[in-house]
Formats: structure tokens, C-alpha cells, sequence
């Protein structure tokens, strides 16, 4: 049997936080690491003065959340869809090859979910920098990873963290505008 495959509403989950973390940018752009990105977070075979449709863009965005998926694909066992989402954005974000070498897979692949989830703000470094440091210019991705663990603790769910990330508005929001 093939577990975590990158359907339903974790497909969707993952879009809609991956795609929010990322954010989208039509033109080639270089990230506070210096790798030329296009689109939400896409680094392979960029190069600079690219750019792409919004169509292009949501074409690459889900093939590359079904290639940084295979990691989650090969563990026995289905993961919580929360787990799941948490741990597709990190592969996404860092890379496969990070993933399958971190000790948050390797958790994951022992069945210690907990253990797995307390390892995401371990990551905080970008291309050497302490992005927990005032001026380090890459401070969303403790963010980020604060939003991850939250995930997949079960402390915060996808609406939960658009909402953080100002994708959404809140229900008081909401409320807030049809009152008045």
C-alpha cells in the first residue's frame, strides 16, 4: 500500500500554506540566500529576467509539491493530514535532500510524530545566518517554522495559519465588515 499521497485536502492544504509562506512572483528574483526563485519559491533552472504566467506558476507549484512529497511517500504508515502539510512545506522550502537527511524524517520514520513535530525551529539558518537575529533580513523564516510546528502539533490549523500569514481574514474580521 502507498501512503501520503498528495491528495484531497492535503493537496489543498499544502497549496494554500505553501503558496502563502512563498508567496508568488511572476519575474526571477534572488532570495536572502542569493538563489535566483521564481514563481512560489522555484529555484531549479532559474535564471535571471524570467518570467512566467500565473498559470505557469500554479502548473510548477503543484508539480513541485508532488516531487517534494516522495519523501513522505516512501514512510509505511499515513500520516495526519496536519503532519503531513507541516512536513510537505519543510521538504518544499529546504529540499528533499534536506528532509530525507534531518533528523525530523528520521523521527517521522520511527512513528515518533511528537518527537518529528519538535524538530522544525532547529531550522532558523539561512545561508549561515541566525534569522532569529535583529537584522538577519530572513526573520520569516522562524516564522515560518513556528507556524510549522503549530501545524503539526495540531495547535493551528491550515484556516488558522492563512489567517496568521494575513491570507485570510479572521471570523471577527468578517464579522467586523458585515456589522458595519
Amino acid at each position: 500500500m502507498r501512503y501520503n499521497r498528495l491528495l484531497g485536502p492535503v493537496l489543498f492544504g499544502a497549496i494554500a500554506v505553501t503558496g502563502a509562506f512563498e508567496g508568488m512572483r511572476q519575474r526571477s528574483y534572488q532570495d536572502p540566500g542569493g538563489v535566483w526563485t521564481i514563481c512560489h519559491g522555484e529555484t531549479a533552472g532559474v535564471t535571471q529576467n524570467q518570467s512566467y504566467t500565473d498559470e505557469q506558476c500554479a502548473m510548477l507549484l503543484a508539480s513541485s509539491l508532488s516531487y517534494h512529497n516522495e519523501p513522505l511517500e516512501s514512510l509505511n504508515y499515513q500520516l495526519p493530514p496536519n503532519v503531513h502539510i507541516a512536513a510537505l512545506d519543510f521538504s518544499y522550502n529546504l529540499g528533499t535532500n534536506a528532509l530525507r537527511r534531518s533528523t525530523l524524517y528520521k523521527k517521522l520514520q520511527a512513528h515518533d510524530i511528537d518527537g518529528a513535530c519538535r524538530e522544525f525551529n532547529r531550522w532558523v539558518y539561512v545561508a549561515g545566518k541566525d534569522c532569529r537575529k535583529d537584522g538577519s533580513n530572513c526573520s520569516g523564516i522562524v516564522t515560518r517554522r513556528e507556524i510549522e510546528t503549530q501545524l503539526c502539533t495540531g495547535q493551528l490549523s491550515v484556516k488558522e495559519a492563512l489567517v496568521q500569514l494575513g491570507h485570510l481574514k479572521s471570523d471577527s474580521e468578517i464579522i467586523h465588515v458585515i456589522r458595519h
